[in-house]
Order: structure tokens, then sequence, then C-alpha cells
């Protein structure tokens, strides 16, 4: 049943602390049910990883769009805006 692709630190840390819990709950009879903490937890990491993505995209998205603004305002010189 451990067949969770490890990729990065942070996702082989959550895969161990919710198998952990789910192995907690199921020798201590409970249900095996998250409790509000922890879907509180992982709502709050899928956004961080979300928001992480977004401005990584956002500043990728910056620097090409004035690479080709430069590159338009020098399309009229001798070395071409310094484009390739």
């Amino acid at each position: 049943m451990n067949h969770i692709v490890k990729s990065h630190p942070a996702i082989e840390f959550l895969a161990v602390f919710f198998q952990g819990r789910l192995e907690k709950a199921r020798a201590e009879g409970e249900d095996g049910g998250f409790s509000a903490v922890e879907w509180v937890i992982g709502i709050a990491v899928i956004i961080a990883i979300l928001v992480a993505t977004a401005i990584i995209i956002s500043q990728a998205i910056s620097t090409k769009a004035t690479s080709v603004g430069t590159c338009i305002t020098g399309a009229n010189s001798t070395n071409n805006g310094g484009c390739s």
C-alpha cells in the first residue's frame, strides 16, 4: 500500500505524517476521519503550493515580456536590439 511517488522532502513528510495518523486512528479504534485541524493544515499546504507556483509563473512571464519589449523597441537598431 506504500506506492506513493516521493519526489520532494515536503511530500515525503506529508505522506508519512498522514499514514502515521491513519495507522494511529485504526489502532485506537477511531473512525479514521481527519480532524478539522488536519483539514486546515492540508488545505493551507495546498494553498501555499498554488501561491508559490503562481508567483514563479508570474515572474517568468514578466521577465519574458520585458525581453520581448526590449526586442521590439530595438528592432530598428543596427544590432537588432540585442535579439537573436
